[in-house]
């Protein structure tokens, strides 16, 4: 009987995936040390048509030979120096070893090979290397240009690596901070919610049955938030929402609250927790503390290319506190605005402009 094969199971035992990102990276390596070698056969014969133009009785082509074979052998040496070299020889002692060793190799290559010029080994003739002079300085001078540049290139791109690991960093920061602030606010609003539910099943079955409903939402809401990388402002105006109808079961009259967000804005990305932070500072430190209550309402509005969100109450005002629930502060939410959005985004609190008393805080966010 024949055996069959999974099909799920592959005879190759290395993944196409990995083996195609391998292969591209040796493609980018290889195209990209090809492109260094063009460079320097460039440049080289720009030196050996500026030497032919200076010595015009001499023919062309020795002197285009001599440069590129001076300048492969730079490039050669100097790349084994970085990667086999100590990592204390400088800028300095490296020119003093890649151009004289250069220039030889590339006149000595050029005498066997084409010739036109004469041999430096083995003459006895001072005057035959000092006719080289100025290959030397020139290739001095190549060569430290290069090595400098390729200095400057290494350090911009270790640079970039340090920022981009900053970056990954304040991420990684960002997200424990958003998680410890679901650990702070969520156990003690749990807890609270359930203590009022538990007070109103014997004298308000229907009013218990209601907060369960919404806590049933916020709880779902919630932990589907907590699976997925990405939230949108239904998604937290679903929270908010479940939020302040169980404030106005366990309140009553004293809380009255409206959500005027229109419908295209609620399919706009919005990171968790900047909203709900906003909305229990006005219900803990501005309805609550309040002895005939007020209203909140929680607009959402675009103002160009920026999405701004405003939770509004008519309580108690800012001369009690400005706090936001679970100690976190304003600080938090401007860090982590500035953190994912930069000094576009903003956050402020400032008293109700056109009301005896109440508090607005407003947050400024970039739509991306």
């Amino acid at each position: 009987m024949q055996s069959e094969r999974h099909p799920s199971i592959s005879s190759n035992p290395v993944d196409p995936p990995f083996r195609r990102g391998a292969f591209a990276r040796a493609d980018t390596s290889i195209a990209g040390g090809l492109t260094s070698i063009a460079w320097v056969v460039v440049f080289s014969c720009i030196v050996g048509v500026g030497f032919w133009a200076t010595h015009r009785s001499q023919p062309l082509l020795p002197n285009l030979v001599v440069g590129i074979a001076i300048g492969l052998s730079a490039s050669l040496f100097s790349t084994l120096l970085n990667r086999f070299g100590s990592p204390r020889i400088g800028p300095v002692v490296k020119v003093l070893l890649i151009a004289p060793v250069s220039v030889v190799i590339g006149v000595e290559f050029t005498a066997a090979t084409v010739g036109g010029v004469p041999h430096l080994i083995g003459q006895g003739n001072i005057g035959v290397w000092l006719n080289y002079g100025t290959s030397f300085v020139v290739t001095g001078v190549a060569c430290a240009f290069f090595i400098v540049s390729a200095q400057a290139m290494r350090m911009r791109a270790s640079l970039e690596t340090q920022r981009r690991e900053a970056a990954e960093l304040r991420q990684s920061e960002t997200a424990a901070r958003l998680a410890l602030l679901q650990a702070q606010i969520e156990p003690h609003f749990l807890f609270n919610t359930l203590a009022n539910v538990q007070s109103l099943i014997e004298r308000d079955p229907a009013r218990a049955a209601s907060m369960l409903d919404s806590l049933n939402r916020y709880l779902r809401a919630s932990l589907s938030r907590t699976r997925s990388t990405t939230s949108t402002l239904a998604d937290e105006l679903e929270l908010v929402e479940a939020l302040l109808n169980i404030a106005a079961i366990r309140l009553g009259e004293r809380l009255r609250f409206a959500i005027d967000v229109p419908e295209p804005l609620r399919q706009l990305p919005l990171a968790p927790l900047l909203l709900q932070p906003l909305v229990e500072n006005a219900l803990l430190h501005g309805i609550e503390p309040s002895i005939e209550g007020g209203e909140i309402r929680v607009v959402g509005r675009r103002e160009g290319d920026m999405l701004v969100l405003e939770a509004i109450d008519t309580g108690v005002g800012l001369g009690h506190s400005t706090k936001l629930h679970g100690g976190v502060g304003l600080a938090n939410v401007r860090a982590r605005l500035a953190s994912m959005y930069g000094v576009r985004a903003s956050v402020s609190v400032a008293a109700n402009a056109h009301a005896a008393r109440g508090v607005t805080a407003s947050l400024s966010i970039p739509i991306r």
